[in-house]
């Protein structure tokens, strides 16, 4: 369930920003959510976890972004902290919203200084604040769905999840 979680948001994030205008509100980081929907399946293995994050943030440079290793550091910082908050708070539908939001926030606030920083621009509140604002409804729906989706399935088919 794992790889078929990460594959299918992998996928979508792809297919959905060739159709996605960057202007619009609904600018997807599936990739993100999905990290924050999986961990509990990785029942406290948090070294195993911290390789399969690090192996799709590498994935998602390579196809995405003609990067090497930038969001590779960036998707393992954000694993960190997924599992610093689902260690600190019980895992349910509200907390993995709550940890989707802060997932999304700390991914555009490192790519925005990222630019800010190496690529000599400006920095202009507004423009971080929109490309925070414009990718959470989105996300938040993929959250929950995904969520549910995935709760509903395991409980099914008795796929053990840490709590």
């Amino acid at each position: 369930m794992i790889v078929f979680i990460s594959i299918l948001s992998f996928l979508l994030d792809g297919i959905l920003s060739r159709y996605i205008l960057p202007t619009t509100l609904f600018l997807p980081l599936f990739t993100i959510v999905s990290l924050v929907i999986i961990y509990p399946y990785f029942n406290n293995n948090n070294l195993k976890y911290f390789r399969y994050v690090a192996i799709i943030g590498l994935l998602y440079d390579i196809t995405y972004l003609n990067t090497l290793f930038f969001n590779f550091f960036i998707f393992v910082m954000i694993g960190f902290i997924i599992g610093l908050f689902n260690y600190l708070l019980s895992n349910n539908l509200y907390t993995s919203t709550i940890i989707t939001v802060i997932a999304i926030i700390l991914y555009r606030v490192i790519n925005y200084l990222f630019v800010v920083i190496f690529k000599n621009q400006p920095f202009d509140f507004m423009n971080l604040l929109e490309s925070i604002y414009s990718s959470l409804l989105l996300n938040i729906i993929y959250c929950i769905i995904i969520y549910i989706t995935t709760e509903l399935y395991s409980k099914k088919h008795k796929i053990l999840r840490s709590k």
